[in-house]
């Protein structure tokens, strides 16, 4: 059996009501956590009973117990969170799975576990059939009331970025808190942290000084990768003469010499999505935006047009911002990320501080088409009927309200709370 249909086995719970680990513990599954596509434990964030403890940690599954010393890791840090270590076969003279921090994962035994639906379907070698899932708020639910929970979902979530940046805001400043929000967009959820952490460490003020005093545009991106360590890393992303030129301007510049300390999470990562590349794009747009500013160079771009959204897209375009800059490289899913997520809460929070009205940014962001799928959208896609996913693909605002749902109460298998939370006549 391979270990992509044990992920499907634990993911839609095809297992006995009564359950025991190796050891002998009474173990309930409380949720089964999200499916990781990235470095690390197969699910994150489960939560489990044993002998009546909850836990809350990650899961990892193999075929037989001793594929987590062939695998490595009992030597990686990554998996210390994991709580279960889930296996078809045990097949090790221990009962319980030493991690790297010397803490201890029981073993949950599949084989003689396993619900009688799923017996069938292995007997019919349907590997991939995916039985239906249910949701008392999502899936028994007409097409306008799905449309107004979403709505207001959505705006729930505009309006948490809005408070956030609000906070981040009173001690810093708009164009520091855009140029902080695009880094960490760069990053997407593998390395987020890391990118913001460069941008809280190379701030705008500083940059604009390094500028004045004859900083060039090859130095601040050397500067990015040298102080984040990406310069030095093995591997063909970038060509060796492009790196053997960026090292050399780097050791040459002597505006900023600090090295960052950055846990780079570059497995799977595809070339158009390596942090490298992305700070190589955005580099020339912070460089041109250091002179008037990030967030007012936006801002006048987007208030010369009739629509916000042809000003933004305006700026990224060949010589917006000078003559002799080239097209911003960035990819088009990225800028409308930032758009969504960066942009027009700030913009927002913008009009309000300046004592305007704020429905320019809120009616964009509610007009906005569709982002890309996430492993979230893709994960609450499960409890909708095909109709119903159309419309939560529909538009941008959706979409965030299905992550506004997920993290606020999926996550947390607040099945309860969400149906009294997201009730027509409550507020959420």
């Amino acid at each position: 059996m391979e270990e992509r249909f044990l992920y499907h086995i634990w993911d839609e719970g095809h297992l006995l009501h009564s359950l025991k680990t190796v050891c002998g513990k009474d173990l309930r599954i409380v949720y089964q956590g999200q499916f990781n596509t990235g470095r690390g434990p197969d699910f994150k964030n489960a939560t489990i009973e044993l002998d009546g403890e909850q836990l809350r940690g990650d899961i990892e599954i193999h075929v037989k117990t001793r594929d987590w010393q062939a695998h490595n890791h009992h030597e990686d840090i990554h998996y210390n969170k994991v709580i279960l270590h889930v296996v078809l076969t045990h097949n090790s003279t221990y009962d319980l799975t030493i991690r790297e921090d010397g803490g201890a994962a029981p073993v949950l035994e599949l084989e003689n576990q396993l619900s009688d639906d799923i017996k069938k379907l292995v007997t019919e070698h349907d590997y991939d059939a995916k039985p239906a899932v249910y949701c008392e708020l999502l899936s028994a639910i007409d097409k306008d009331h799905l449309e107004l929970i979403l709505l207001r979902a959505g705006i729930n979530r505009f309006e948490g970025k809005i408070k956030r940046f609000n906070t981040a805001l009173s001690l810093s400043s708009f164009d520091q808190i855009f140029y902080e929000g695009i880094f960490e967009a760069l990053g997407y959820t593998k390395n987020k942290l890391n990118t913001l952490f460069i941008a809280q460490n190379l701030p705008l003020l500083q940059l604009r000084e390094f500028k004045e005093a004859g900083m060039t545009q090859d130095e601040l991106f050397s500067i990015y990768l040298g102080s984040s360590g990406l310069l030095y890393r093995k591997g063909e992303i970038m060509p060796a003469e492009d790196r053997e030129r960026a090292q050399k301007i780097y050791e040459a510049q002597t505006w900023y010499a600090k090295k960052l300390d950055l846990d780079w999470q570059l497995f799977r990562i595809r070339p158009q999505s390596h942090p490298l590349i992305r700070l190589q794009h955005i580099s020339p747009l912070i460089y041109h935006c250091l002179d008037e500013g990030l967030f007012k160079t936006f801002l006048r771009f987007t208030s010369s047009y009739d629509q916000l959204l042809k000003g933004y897209r305006a700026i990224w375009k060949e010589g917006s911002l000078s003559p002799d800059l080239a097209q911003i490289r960035l990819g088009k899913s990225v800028q409308d990320n930032i758009y969504i997520n960066i942009f027009l809460p700030i913009l927002a929070l913008w009009y309000r501080k300046m004592g305007e009205k704020d429905s320019p940014a809120i009616e964009a962001y509610k007009s906005f088409s569709a982002l890309q799928d996430n492993y979230i959208t893709r994960f609450m896609h499960r409890y909708l009927s095909d109709s119903h996913v159309k419309l939560a693909n529909s538009k941008a605002v959706y979409q965030q309200g299905l992550i506004d749902i997920y993290h606020r109460f999926c996550s947390w298998h607040l099945c309860k709370q969400c149906m009294e939370g997201n009730s027509l006549g409550s507020s959420i």
